[in-house]
């Protein structure tokens, strides 16, 4: 099975950030080469292609009262250490992790943490088994909804061995269900499932 996983905080209250060292506009990525998809020119967190660690943020001031989940998305997609752990676990070698440090607003030590930059980039919509339109660059939803509603299908062919991705053409973080199962089973915080049917 095909799962998006999105940021959910917990309790449901998204933090204040500010980024106070770094890089706090949009990230460089190292192969900028076009392929006909997005998140090239914008949103490069949804890429699938390494950044430039020179412009990923280094120090974030954390404004809430909460602490710190292992999956957060203030700013940039960052990870504890053991959630960290588990993903190389999970698919070892293929991600990029750059430290980020997060402070209070006094300026103390919260945690060290790390950016996650997901580096698979995938071609994954099946294009026969889905109704959508493919655009320039974006599947898109046809003029006039079908009376079955829209149906999107992923091509666990074309996914192959990916545990966690970016299509090339839709944005949003697709997990495995082998690699849902084991952030489940680890109690990780911060993270929500919503399935996707998949061929």
């Amino acid at each position: 099975m095909v799962w998006v996983m999105s940021y959910r905080p917990v309790p449901d209250s998204y933090p204040g950030v500010e980024v106070i060292e770094g890089n706090s506009g949009e990230l460089e990525l190292e192969d900028m080469t076009d392929d006909g998809g997005i998140g090239l020119k914008m949103s490069r967190s949804f890429s699938g292609r390494r950044a430039k660690p020179e412009s990923v943020p280094k120090v974030i001031r954390w404004k809430s009262k909460r602490k710190l989940l292992d999956y957060e998305n203030a700013c940039r997609k960052t990870v504890s250490d053991r959630f960290r752990a588990l993903i190389e676990e999970i698919e070892p070698g293929v991600h990029q992790f750059e430290p980020i440090r997060f402070v209070a607003k006094d300026g103390s030590l919260l945690e060290e943490r790390w950016f996650w930059q997901i580096c698979n980039r995938i071609n994954s919509v099946h294009p026969e088994l889905s109704n959508w339109l493919l655009g320039p660059r974006t599947w898109r939803p046809p003029p006039k909804p079908r009376s079955e509603g829209l149906r999107m299908v992923f091509d666990t062919t074309a996914i192959g061995g990916a545990q966690f991705w970016h299509d090339m053409h839709i944005k949003g973080t697709l997990v495995s269900d082998a690699a849902k199962q084991r952030i489940d089973a680890a109690g990780t915080t911060g993270v929500h499932f919503d399935y996707r049917e998949q061929a």
